[in-house]
Formats: structure tokens, C-alpha cells, sequence
């Protein structure tokens, strides 16, 4: 079982907005009031901002640029729109100035640690590890930021992915100290121990999924195999017998069937 980084997740909002607010003044020497639009910049950018994230996602990268540049123009210390044209130029392959635009979001004193966090995803996936986990831990240490599991599963994936087991292991301990139900933390360390072919560990740790989530085809599989690579065959047929009951139709079924064919 392998699985990588997320999805950088954006943490832009996509209502629509007004793009200009009324002021109420009065007439010389009345009490009647007269509204006057004015022009309010920080709400245009939010607006171009979305509009281009909309162009991005039905494929027109033209318009997307266009107005993520308007966005900029309008409103350059928004972290938002940074966030954005780096999620655009990652989008259309341009890496180097995707690599630009989150220092620049993450420069602005309003900086949170969404942006540290999706940087380090950014920068996990360029192999550029070092960087990457001074950005996830950076993202931890805003008082108010409250994705810490997440975060912390993050420098569990990105440390495995960049050979350091044990460090990865340790992280992803950390991402259960603040979000003991998070499931695809535990996977991923019963996927270490599996790796590492440590079944009793293995064990253990599916014993600890299955504590606080239900039973899956996925982890009935994974149960299957761990019991053969512990020679207990009498368990492995348990579970098959539980995975085909179960998830009869599931991917994970229909490979155990064919396994017994064999």
C-alpha cells in the first residue's frame, strides 16, 4: 500500500463577492444622507481571485492568469492570491515561479500556516526535503493554526519518501498524539512495518486502525497479509472468509478469490 503527499489543499474562499461598498454622507446642511460607491480593492481581488481559480479548473489557463494577475494588482498583501498563482503555476508546469509565489505569501506578516504547510507539500514533491520540513514545522508553530495532525502526517510522508524511516515514524506518532483517529496515519505505519516486514508489529498496529475505525476491504486485506507473513494461515482464512462476506464485489475480494484459485 503506498500513498503520497495530499492534495495541496487551498484555503481560499470561492463565495461570491460585491466588488464595491457604499459610504453614507449627507447633503450640506440636512440630515438626508447620500450613497456613494466606492471602489474596494481587497474585495475586486477576491473576486478576480476566484475567477481565475474558476478559469483554472474548467482548463482556460489564459483568463486564470489574467485575473490571478488583477488579483495581485489589486491587493498584493493578500496571502491568498500567492497562494493562488502558485497553485496556477504549478498547474501549467512552471515551477520555479510556483516556488516564487509561496515565498511571497509566506513573507507577508499576515502569514498563516496554511501556506507553510501547502509550501511544504510544493516543496516535497520537488525532493527538496530539508526545505520542506523547516516549512511543515514552521506551519506548527503559528500559535493559531490547528491542522497540526495533518501537518505532521505530511513530515511523516515526506521523511519516508526521502528515506528516513525512522524519522517518519516518529512523525506520524506525533500526528496521533493530536488526532488519535486518524486513519491514514495509522495505515501508513502498518504500511512501514509491512515494508520492513516486521508482520508482528504489523499486527499491532491494524489492531490499533481497527480500535478506531470499522473494517474495510482495504484493512481486511492487509490483515490477510499479515497473518500469511506470520505463518498463521488458520487467521488469514478468517479474514478472507470476513473480506468475501464483507466486500464480496471490492478490488481486495475479487484478488483474494483468484489468490485461492492458484
Amino acid at each position: 500500500m503506498k500513498q503520497g503527499l495530499p492534495q495541496i489543499c487551498l484555503m481560499l474562499t470561492l463565495a461570491v463577492s460585491m466588488t464595491a461598498c457604499v459610504t453614507e454622507r449627507t447633503y450640506t446642511g440636512t440630515d438626508i444622507p447620500v450613497s456613494q460607491r466606492t471602489f474596494d480593492k481587497e474585495l475586486a481581488a477576491r473576486d478576480r481571485l476566484n475567477l481565475g481559480l474558476t478559469y483554472l479548473r474548467k482548463g482556460n489557463s489564459v483568463q486564470a492568469k489574467f485575473n490571478l494577475d488583477k488579483a495581485e494588482e489589486y491587493a498584493p498583501y493578500l496571502e491568498d492570491v500567492h497562494v493562488a498563482k502558485a497553485y496556477y503555476f504549478q498547474t501549467v508546469g512552471e515551477v520555479i515561479r510556483a516556488e516564487e509565489a509561496y515565498e511571497k505569501a509566506i513573507s507577508l506578516s499576515t502569514a498563516t500556516g496554511n501556506s507553510y504547510n501547502n509550501f511544504g507539500v510544493f516543496l516535497c514533491q520537488q525532493k527538496k526535503y530539508e526545505k520542506s520540513e523547516k516549512m511543515f514545522l514552521a506551519a506548527i508553530n503559528i500559535p493559531k493554526y490547528t491542522r497540526i495532525g495533518s501537518s505532521y502526517e505530511n513530515l511523516g510522508l515526506c521523511s519516508k519518501e526521502a528515506g528516513h524511516i525512522e524519522k517518519a515514524r516518529q512523525y506520524f506518532e506525533m500526528a496521533l498524539k493530536y488526532e488519535p483517529r486518524r486513519q491514514s496515519t495509522l495505515l501508513e505505519l502498518i504500511d512501514m512495518e509491512m515494508d520492513a516486514q516486521q508482520y508482528t508489529m504489523a499486527k499491532r498496529q491494524l489492531e490499533r486502525y481497527h480500535s478506531v475505525a470499522q473494517q474495510s476491504a482495504q484493512s481486511l486485506a492487509l490483515a490477510i497479509e499479515i497473518e500469511q507473513g506470520l505463518n498463521d494461515l488458520i487467521a488469514a482464512s478468517r479474514f478472507g472468509l470476513i473480506l468475501l462476506a464483507k466486500f464480496p464485489q471490492s478490488p481486495q475480494a475479487l484478488q483474494y478469490k483468484t489468490s485461492l484459485q492458484q
